[in-house]
């Protein structure tokens, strides 16, 4: 069974429902999914061989979406968040960060893989937390969407 190695849990405040998970390098993230080489998905998720772009199934109440990274030591346990994408990262950094996809502002978490020049096998997985629907009232009124970003090699 894996080990849950390392966790960090953030904000990022997308821009237009788009945020971006890439690699760090020198304070800025880099690679195709901030460089203009990839299109905001169609669907939730664009991957690139070094970075995803990521659609917020709703436009964010208070602006915001929260994001956890971990880092284990073997594929996590499956559990009943809902995945939207499995694939393989390669970042040449160890860091890894998230901001708004048009962001002209640094990004708004940073995480430490504890190595670079590696390829990861990445999980992106997703849960919606909204409050209970009440006659006459708008359905979820309160809606805050949550995102599992998790690397092993």
């Amino acid at each position: 069974m894996s080990s849950l190695l390392s966790a960090l849990t953030g904000e990022v405040t997308p821009d237009f429902r788009v945020f971006v998970v890439a690699g760090v390098l020198d304070g800025q993230t880099v690679g195709s999914a901030v460089e203009g080489e990839r299109e905001p998905p169609a669907g939730r998720i664009a991957a690139g061989h070094d970075g995803l772009i990521i659609r917020t199934a709703y436009r964010p109440y208070w602006e915001m979406v929260h994001n956890r990274f971990e880092r284990w030591d073997g594929p996590p346990p499956v559990d009943d968040w809902e995945e939207l994408w499995t694939g393989r990262l390669t970042l040449t950094s160890g860091l890894i960060g998230a901001e708004a996809w048009a962001a002209e502002s640094s990004h708004d978490m940073e995480f430490d893989l504890g190595q670079g020049d590696t390829t990861w096998s990445t999980r992106v997985a997703t849960k919606v937390l909204r409050t209970e629907h009440e006659p006459d009232f708008p359905d979820a009124i309160a809606r805050i969407e949550l995102y599992k970003i998790q690397f092993w090699t």
